[in-house]
């Protein structure tokens, strides 16, 4: 995931002008490296459990929220308040993001949990070799 999360984000830089080039280790460093393994850590522990759907619900919106927590902690130290410091900072950079991450995160888990079931549903035999393989 970080390879191809990195050549996602370095086309977004150039393509799209979003993010940037001078961000870009930054970037992927929250979205293709601490976001994806949050995600695989949390389906990883959950997926024995009796409910899978929930183990792919907190993998997507936990994932998504670790990236924004990452991204806050980049941003509060590349940009501290002159009054509070880094602390201060992170605080306001964490209450930025959880009025649009949080909503956003809820609804991308349960999109995925819809998504998992339906691969699931149709191709059982390719969920299960994924599954033995992780």
């Amino acid at each position: 995931m970080t390879v191809i999360g990195t050549i996602v984000l370095l086309f977004q830089a150039l393509l799209l002008a979003h993010g940037g080039i001078t961000t870009l280790g930054a970037n992927s460093f929250s979205m293709a490296v601490v976001g994806p393994l949050v995600s695989y850590g949390i389906y990883k522990m959950g997926k024995e459990g009796k409910n899978k759907s929930l183990a792919v619900f907190l993998a997507a919106a936990l994932g998504d929220l670790a990236t924004y927590v990452i991204t806050s902690i980049q941003l509060s130290l590349a940009f501290p308040d002159a009054t509070g410091g880094v602390a201060a900072s992170l605080t306001k950079f964490l209450s930025v993001f959880a009025v649009t991450q949080i909503p956003l995160a809820i609804v991308e888990g349960i999109i995925t949990v819809m998504v998992f079931n339906l691969i699931q549903e149709y191709r059982k035999e390719g969920v299960i070799k994924l599954e033995e393989s992780i």
